[in-house]
């Protein structure tokens, strides 16, 4: 009785083991393509409509950098995006990339061509993936300016990124929203001052944006952001934007912002500072991307490209940096 009670024992034991082993063995990367995006996903769930939902704004973020920039991409271009749902994951990877730890939430490595953003949530509800797609989207145009442009001033790389960050691409309702925060922001600065001044701003070198951004985050993403999101907002102002990145690629490192502006904006640099404080209180709080358009055209004849959604519509999307 004894000698069985022992096989029982260490049978159970060795199962008992097997198990916690099993329990501790870490998770692997799951690889795969869907669209114009090549996914490495580790410790996170991604549902069919956030897939979807990834894979249309990408393809409108790229119809955008093409149509409205004039930029061109291979046809079989693949966004690499990295979603990591382990925070100690998160930073093991971003160390073994960097060298150092540089976001809490995302960021697009240059080298090696890819967006890696940290999900926060475990839910895998829709509405709980927003914030993370913002993040991708933001991390996806660093990808396709750098792709074209090796280096801008960061007023419109960060700007670009937020702008993008702020584009709903779940329900019907896809258009690219003011960000509520930086609104607010925005018209408050309007009335009160800057906390900087706008040809000062403009011509910050990366360092000093860098230490901007320590001192105040929200003038220098917000100010950026709303001279991209001022220069969107209108067809003819659309081109301007055009013009100076292509400006930009030719001038390389040897950026001057202000006297770029006073050359392809009409009416030159100090029209675009008065006409841009002029908008802010009066911004709409939203923009309906062309390429957003054409694409909605596309799936009203193709019922599979539907990307549904069961929250509100229209949620502004808050970047998370």
């Amino acid at each position: 009785m004894k000698t069985k009670l022992a096989v029982i024992l260490l049978v159970l034991t060795a199962l008992g083991g097997a198990t916690a082993q099993e329990a501790e063995k870490p998770a692997e990367f799951v690889s795969y393509e869907s669209g114009i995006c090549k996914f490495n996903i580790y410790g996170y769930e991604i549902t069919t409509p956030v897939e979807r939902a990834i894979v249309f704004g990408v393809s409108t973020i790229l119809d955008t950098y093409k149509d409205t920039f004039g930029f061109s991409f291979p046809n079989n271009l693949k966004v690499k995006i990295t979603i990591i749902g382990d925070y100690d994951k998160f930073l093991e990877y971003q160390k073994a990339q960097c060298g150092k730890i540089i976001s809490q939430s995302g960021y697009f490595s240059g080298r090696h061509r890819e967006a890696v953003i940290l999900q926060k949530k475990d839910s895998k509800a829709t509405k709980d993936a927003k914030d993370m797609v913002a993040i991708i989207f933001h991390e996806v145009s660093h990808f396709m300016l750098r792709y074209n442009i090796p280096w801008v001033p960061e007023w419109v790389n960060e700007g670009l990124a937020e702008y993008f960050g702020g584009m709903n691409v779940f329900g019907e309702n896809r258009r690219v929203f003011l960000q509520k925060g930086s609104s607010r922001w925005l018209k408050r600065w309007s009335k009160k001052g800057f906390p900087i001044e706008l040809t000062e701003y403009l011509n910050l070198t990366h360092d000093e944006w860098m230490r901007l951004r320590e001192q105040d985050s929200t003038a220098a993403y917000g100010i950026g952001y709303s001279l991209v999101y001022f220069l969107m907002s209108r067809a003819e102002t659309e081109v301007v934007l055009k013009e100076l990145l292509w400006a930009f690629k030719m001038q390389a490192t040897d950026v001057d912002s202000v006297k770029t502006i006073d050359s392809y904006y009409p009416g030159g640099f100090e029209k675009l500072q008065r006409n841009w404080k002029k908008w802010m209180p009066r911004a709409r709080p939203y923009r309906p991307l062309r390429a957003l358009r054409t694409q909605a055209e596309k799936s009203k004849e193709d019922p599979a490209t539907e990307i549904k959604a069961s929250e509100n519509e229209g949620q502004d999307l808050q970047n998370s940096r």
